[in-house]
């Protein structure tokens, strides 16, 4: 005796998927996007096995870019926190190290494991970048994975990395550059450039040609308006100009933007390294002498690019309650981020300065209560400024 399939059965199930389609047929799209900005991220991720329709939205580029719903309307503060091995008990040494993510909204408390030791990190739209060497590798903090990208082919030793995005062309890049070792005491000029395209069918790094002889002299960087830029050493012959470089994320091209006086980097009481910031859409640069910050700005599209001093502002009456804090960013609003390099596990906190009304305020950090880790020393804290939570798939 041979069985058919139910019919009754069939006929539910058409049903089913009728009525899924023409509930969405009575919204609007920029509904449907609306109610789906506002969820938490791991109800998103579940919404992406329910049917092809809500996993077309939720990968869309409108729906990216938008998620959260009224994240770049707030007026408060967007930072992210990153704190790495505060697992691990003291005296082992891992080749691995779980790293743990606090965001300023709640929204982003995630961890992921990643080699030891990380030297570069970088943050920009939503995702980081962090690299040793040849192994680079990407991160969202909101979803907590991470990929990484091939190995890259070369054989010098001393390299540096630096990660841009392009909000036309929707694209995040990678740039990778070596540098020549010339003695014990000299380096020279970059070389070997190469650029990695995230989410491209090819997963493969490309050369890229450099025709400005310059070194990077600082891991800092900062993407404004799809460049990256960093400062450098340039020179034809020593490489010893201390100077601002620009790298066009679209065309993949170098740009020398201008010099950096020596009035501004050779201060005998500079002790800190100087930060580059987005500083209202323009590039700055910070530096610090004692408790004294300086904030010196360029317009990149000024035709003379100068440098002019933009403020200085002092910590000193606050020293003893904010022991010794550095510059770690700008927020949306156009408050300096400060923060210590070190933190005991039951006091993190930054500092927030508004240099329009000349005040302090401190923020503590909180961790997540699900995450189990109780570290017996100081732990270093990595602050990124103007976060953004992402939906992003890697």
């Amino acid at each position: 005796m041979m069985i058919t399939p139910s019919k009754k059965n069939k006929t539910t199930s058409v049903s089913t998927n009728q009525q899924t389609s023409s509930t969405f047929d009575g919204f609007p799209l920029d509904l449907v996007m609306k109610i789906f900005g506002r969820l938490p991220v791991n109800s998103i991720a579940r919404f992406l096995l329910v049917c092809k329709l809500w996993a077309t939205i939720i990968r869309s580029r409108d729906f990216i870019i938008s998620f959260p719903l009224g994240s770049c309307s707030s007026h408060e503060p967007r930072f992210l926190t990153a704190f790495s091995g505060l697992d691990i008990k003291e005296g082992r040494n891992l080749k691995e190290k779980r790293w743990y993510f606090f965001s300023s909204s709640f929204i982003s408390r995630s961890s992921c494991p990643l080699p030891n030791p990380v030297y570069h990190t970088h943050y920009v739209n939503g995702l980081l970048c962090i690299g040793y060497g040849q192994e680079q590798f990407i991160v969202n903090p909101t979803t907590g994975k991470s990929i990484a990208l091939p190995r890259v082919r070369t054989r010098r030793q001393v390299a540096i990395s630096f990660f841009g995005y392009d909000s036309v062309s929707d694209e995040y890049k990678v740039l990778w550059m070596t540098e020549a070792q010339n003695g014990p005491h000299f380096r020279g000029p970059s070389s070997q450039h190469q650029v990695f395209t995230l989410g491209v069918k090819k997963r493969s790094w490309r050369m890229v040609e450099c025709s400005i002889p310059h070194r990077p002299w600082s891991s800092g960087g900062v993407c404004i308006g799809g460049a990256i830029y960093y400062m450098a050493q340039t020179g034809t012959t020593n490489v010893s100009q201390r100077s601002l470089m620009r790298f066009d994320s679209r065309s993949e091209k170098f740009d020398l933007v201008t010099g950096v006086s020596p009035e501004i980097l050779l201060n005998e009481n500079q002790y800190s390294d100087v930060v580059i910031l987005n500083f209202e859409g323009k590039v700055a640069i910070t530096t610090q002498t004692s408790h004294t910050f300086d904030v010196w700005v360029i317009d990149p599209n000024d035709e003379e690019h100068k440098w002019l001093k933009k403020l200085t502002f002092n910590v000193e009456p606050w020293k003893d309650l904010f022991r010794c804090i550095y510059i770690k960013g700008i927020t949306q609003t156009g408050e300096f981020i400060l923060a210590p390099k070190d933190y005991s596990p039951d006091n993190v906190y930054v500092v927030l300065y508004n240099h329009y009304t000349d005040t302090f305020r401190k923020i503590n950090v909180q961790g997540n209560a699900d995450n189990d880790f109780k570290p017996k020393s100081v732990v270093k804290g990595i602050f990124f400024s103007d976060y953004i939570e992402s939906v992003r798939l890697l």
